[in-house]
């Protein structure tokens, strides 16, 4: 992942590593795309914009399918986001969240594409390989 951990996502990884605090985190996590022009450390899940139209829909990411490499990097497979009945315009990258039914859901890490913004048209793919690095 060439992108980084905003604030909150460093946050809620220290509140679950040092308090076991998992109100902000279900099982599994969220792959999205978002829209926001430059985003910086201090985004947070509430305040990304994201497609609203053709059928864009967030991935879940199932915990136990993470990879681990030898560099502190994990790694989830491919997935593919693909617009249906509309175009997705204004693409910027995406973004890891978590899954909170008893808290507040958070971004862990986000990407910026560097070719967005992009237009992803109507039955094209968007091809995702999630990635977090530990630094």
């Amino acid at each position: 992942m060439a992108g980084f951990r905003p604030d909150e996502g460093e946050t809620v990884s220290l509140a679950i590593l040092l308090k076991r605090l998992l109100t902000d985190r279900d099982a599994d996590l969220e792959l999205g795309l978002f829209t926001n022009v430059a985003p910086g450390e201090t985004i947070t899940e509430a305040t990304l914009t994201e497609p609203a139209t053709g059928g864009y829909a967030r991935i879940t990411l199932t915990d136990a399918s993470w990879t681990e490499s030898p560099q502190s990097q994990f790694n989830y497979a491919q997935q593919t986001l693909t617009p249906s009945g509309a175009n997705w315009t204004g693409i910027q990258g995406y973004f890891i969240a978590t899954k909170a039914a008893g808290g507040v859901q958070r971004i862990l890490a986000i990407e910026v594409d560097t070719n967005g913004p992009i237009t992803v048209n109507d039955g094209n793919d968007y091809k995702i390989t999630p990635q977090i690095t530990a630094t």
